[in-house]
């Protein structure tokens, strides 16, 4: 059997760099060496692969296809690599690290995560609550749970939870305004999410929906998530539009109601994101396996 042939890892590593600011000069002071020493690397590493692996412009540079393609597998294989160092200098107990954004988090992850560590009470998990995007290679987390529409490509992904939007509110401010049609929504506070991500369903969309687009909703109480806006309709003040996730718990226990069964599908859902080459490990895998059962069960997964 012929020798495999050694990796140019200097000139790989030099190429990450470059990648992932798409500039020669900012990999050079990352690396403390010379933009010559850079191109002289990236040159080398096009003339070994016998591809271009960046357009070159007059001040710039782009990463082409391959370039691209090569950049996700580097990025991956490197930050395997320092795992795997930092794991030999600090040996730890594994941990699995999971992000999830704050309301999710709070309204329905939280709350169910004990069913998790009963059933795998050999599992340690780290939950972080992050609203900004997530770098599952640089960051260090095992598991994200994203809201978005997909595909994510370079990660292993997977739907985790469809996106109902449907109005609640308190019965207590029922017991004040009856709402007994959609127009009647006229007659209360609507609070919005002043963060929607671009095309995500909104007030105006469910109510178009509802047949009564003539509301006026877009100068109600505005919050930065929709957890807020959940806790704020919670005390009585006015109505959310919400997921059907994140007020499980509350329709169930009678401390919100649904006033209209009018539900809106949002084209975004909850994801289970992870790098391909961790999908598969024992902890990861039992993870998802979990949380896609415990959606399953509660009718969370109702994908169209």
């Amino acid at each position: 059997m012929s020798p495999r042939p050694r990796l140019p890892l200097a000139s790989l590593r030099v190429f990450e760099a470059a990648a992932r600011h798409e500039s020669f000069l900012r990999a050079a002071e990352e690396l403390a060496i010379t933009p010559g020493a850079v191109s002289r690397q990236i040159k080398a590493l096009e003339a070994d692969l016998a591809v271009r692996l960046f357009e070159r412009f007059n001040r710039a540079v782009r990463l082409t296809e391959t370039g691209q393609r090569l950049a996700i597998g580097v990025r991956q294989g490197i930050a395997v690599i320092e795992e795997a160092v930092q794991e030999v200098r600090n040996p730890r107990q594994a941990v699995l690290a999971v992000t999830a954004m704050h309301s999710f988090a709070a309204r329905w992850l939280v709350p169910r995560l004990h069913l998790f560590n009963e059933r795998h009470p050999d599992i340690q998990v780290l939950l972080a609550a992050i609203d900004a995007p997530v770098d599952l290679v640089r960051d260090r987390y095992d598991v994200a749970i994203r809201f978005g529409r997909g595909p994510y490509p370079g990660f292993a992904a997977k739907k985790l939870i469809s996106l109902f939007m449907f109005p609640v509110c308190s019965p207590r401010l029922l017991e004040q305004t009856p709402l007994n049609q959609p127009g009647d929504l006229a007659k209360v506070q609507l609070f919005g999410d002043v963060n929607l991500a671009q095309a995500e369903p909104d007030w105006g969309a469910w109510l178009a929906l509802a047949g009564a687009p003539e509301v006026d909703w877009r100068g109600g109480q505005l919050f930065s998530n929709t957890y807020l806006a959940i806790e704020a309709a919670l005390q009585g003040r006015g109505v959310a539009l919400a997921e059907a996730a994140l007020v499980a718990d509350e329709l169930a226990s009678g401390r919100l109601v649904k006033p209209f069964d009018i539900e809106l599908l949002s084209n975004y859902s909850q994801w289970i994101l992870s790098l391909p080459e961790k999908a598969d490990r024992p902890d990861i895998r039992r993870f998802r396996t979990w949380l896609v059962a415990q959606a399953d069960a509660e009718g969370l997964r109702r994908f169209e």
